[in-house]
């Protein structure tokens, strides 16, 4: 059995395919976690308020997709952040007022 290995010509599409996808969502993962982390990190660490710091984020966002080549899925991932984050602090404003009121 043994005998019959030719190195080099196994086909290896499965385990590259496999390999990319694992790299794809650790790239992903790894993204993700660290935009949250520097949100998180300018509203309550820093004092920054939140709607400066949400676009500044989804800034950074952009241009790390940018220098990564993401897809276009990771550009619709942060706008569609974006968007979320803008309405629950639209929302949680909006609560405020009318408990305060």
């Amino acid at each position: 059995m043994a005998a019959d290995y030719t190195r080099g010509e196994m086909n290896i599409a499965s385990q590259k395919s496999t390999f990319d996808g694992f790299m794809a969502i650790t790239l992903w993962s790894s993204l993700l976690l660290g935009l949250t982390l520097f949100y998180l990190t300018l509203v309550f660490a820093v004092g920054m308020d939140w709607m400066g710091s949400l676009f500044g984020v989804a800034i950074i966002g952009v241009v790390l997709g940018l220098l990564t080549s993401m897809k276009t899925s990771w550009y619709v991932t942060v706008g569609g952040l974006f968007v979320f984050g803008l309405a629950c602090g639209l929302l949680s404003q909006l609560f405020n007022v009318f408990l305060a009121g």
